[in-house]
């Protein structure tokens, strides 16, 4: 409990780190799916004006969660701070759009929590690179990565209970949202040497430091952008049938 606060370069030793595909890693996944199905469960049997308040409530979350995350970096990172609350991270990014979201009720930005939340939120808490290795199981870091990511899924799930969202019209500035997102995190990385966005120069990610090994630094950014919106087109199209739209009453009007 000693380091339950402290951030992972100023850790001497871990006596149980956090590691992929452990024990606790598919604890807290199973826990997490648990809380996830029990709230939103929760969240379908409310009336209209109470899913609103469900809706402002986690928003607030997100951005009290953000503000207190980015206090313990101040207060624990003592190498380049300034750096590390940058938000251009792709939780952060996620945190303000559903906020945003919420607050605009815009369906562009529904589309994005819907979409994006799902896939950041799902693929992070299946590979945390981010923590993995880095910290100890019961840490300030590994607790609030899952309560964060998992809200991220059940904010995600109830963006695509409306499934008109899954219009494929929506999809067009969504891509130009991700593509503005990770072109200001690449060049950022370019700058400054770090790994925003998971594009860093050289990634450090395996998969995505295959991929520029592959292309080089010239075509890294046109590579990954195809990439994504293959990965966007990709599970648009597989929520469509798991959700079941259009039905054939909207298909025939």
């Amino acid at each position: 409990m000693k380091d339950f606060f402290t951030y992972y370069t100023e850790i001497k030793s871990m006596a149980a780190p956090f590691q992929t595909f452990s024990i606790a890693h598919l604890c807290f996944l199973c826990l997490m799916g648990i809380i996830i199905y029990a709230l939103y469960h929760r969240y379908t049997t409310l009336n209209t004006s109470n899913k609103r308040k469900f809706q402002i409530y986690m928003a607030l979350y997100f951005l009290i969660e953000e503000a207190i995350y980015t206090l313990w970096l101040l207060l624990n990172c003592h190498e380049q701070v300034w750096i590390q609350i940058l938000p251009l991270e792709l939780c952060s990014c996620c945190v303000y759009m559903n906020a945003a979201c919420v607050f605009t009720q815009k369906n562009s930005l529904r589309f994005f929590s819907g979409v994006v939340g799902l896939v950041a939120g799902g693929v992070a808490m299946i590979y945390p690179a981010n923590i993995a290795g880095l910290y100890p199981i019961v840490s300030y870091r590994t607790i609030n990565f899952y309560i964060l990511h998992g809200a991220f899924l059940l904010f995600s799930l109830i963006q695509l209970s409306d499934t008109t969202l899954l219009q494929y019209r929506y999809m067009k500035k969504n891509y130009l949202i991700i593509c503005c997102m990770f072109s200001i995190a690449f060049i950022v990385n370019l700058m400054l040497d770090t790994q925003y966005m998971f594009v860093g120069v050289p990634p450090k990610i395996a998969l995505v430091a295959s991929l520029y090994q592959l292309t080089g630094i010239f075509l890294f950014m046109p590579a990954v952008l195809a990439a994504l919106f293959v990965i966007q087109c990709i599970v648009v199209y597989l929520l469509r049938k798991v959700y079941g739209y259009p039905t054939k009453e909207e298909a025939a009007s």
